[in-house]
């Protein structure tokens, strides 16, 4: 662990940092993301079988338990003590939750949400850092930029294969279950950051709460989230309602852009 956490960018004595936005760090890994939601898009998921859907998610879900088990150490030792705001309950780290479900849970309904969930907020989560990665890139220490690009792009990966692979973009109806489910884990990231708070359990280090701000939207801190910072000061209830808003508009452009590349599909293979 000492190698790991010695394991760095530069000096940071002389100011060194990350590798920064669309560095050749962040570029390789954009080529990596598009090279494999190619090569899944185009072999496994053009077979639309529930069985290679259930291994794939699997494996995915595995590969990001692996990577969270691994961070949450690596900061561990680095302070020595646990920081309650790397606690992972983020929007880019609740499909790690829905990928096991999917994976163990014998329902056919849902599992479907959870699939939908991944292919319309997942890849929302993912693309957003994929392609603004200015919060994690700044990072001083490798092994937390390796983390965070492997991190996002499964996301990416796994949203573009469950798209392909289970058709969607045929009914708008196809956003309404999972829509539910993200307001459902907004709700409960606005009561975790209020219970972390109220109850005090930071550490002495960093009081109270550590700092938690679940999903970014904890009412005792200011949101990282670019713009919705001015709405916070105003208003919180407005500033969740926009919170909602914006993700859940994103996910429908996700959705309409599936359905638009559905539709010229269908357009081609007819005029073939």
């Amino acid at each position: 662990m000492n190698t790991m956490l010695n394991w760095t960018w530069g000096d940071i004595n002389n100011g060194d940092v990350g590798p920064g936005a669309y560095s050749w760090f962040h570029l390789l890994w954009i080529g990596i993301m598009i090279l494999a939601c190619v090569i899944l898009a185009c072999t496994v998921a053009r077979k639309h079988s529930p069985k290679a859907d259930r291994i794939v998610v699997s494996v995915f879900s595995v590969i990001l338990i692996g990577c969270e088990v691994f961070k949450q150490l690596f900061w561990f030792a680095f302070y020595g003590y646990y920081r309650f705001e790397i606690f992972p309950f983020q929007f880019c780290s609740v499909p790690i939750y829905v990928a096991i479900f999917a994976s163990v849970i014998p329902w056919n309904r849902v599992r479907e949400l959870c699939y939908r969930f991944l292919a319309f907020y997942g890849i929302i989560g993912g693309l957003s850092v994929m392609l603004v990665p200015n919060a994690v890139l700044y990072t001083y220490f490798v092994p937390m930029s390796l983390h965070a690009m492997l991190w996002h792009a499964v996301l990416v990966v796994m949203g573009v294969y469950l798209i392909v692979s289970r058709g969607y973009g045929k009914r708008f109806l196809e956003m309404l279950a999972p829509s539910a489910l993200f307001l459902g884990f907004v709700v409960l990231a606005i009561i975790g950051n209020v219970l972390v708070y109220k109850l005090h359990l930071g550490t002495p280090a960093c009081q109270p709460g550590d700092n938690l701000s679940m999903f970014y939207i904890s009412p005792y801190y200011p949101t990282q989230l670019p713009l919705l910072g001015v709405v916070q000061e105003l208003s919180y209830p407005l500033f969740v309602l926009c919170y909602l808003l914006i993700f859940n508009g994103f996910s429908c452009i996700v959705w309409g852009l599936t359905r638009l590349i559905r539709r010229i599909a269908c357009k081609k293979q007819m005029a073939d």
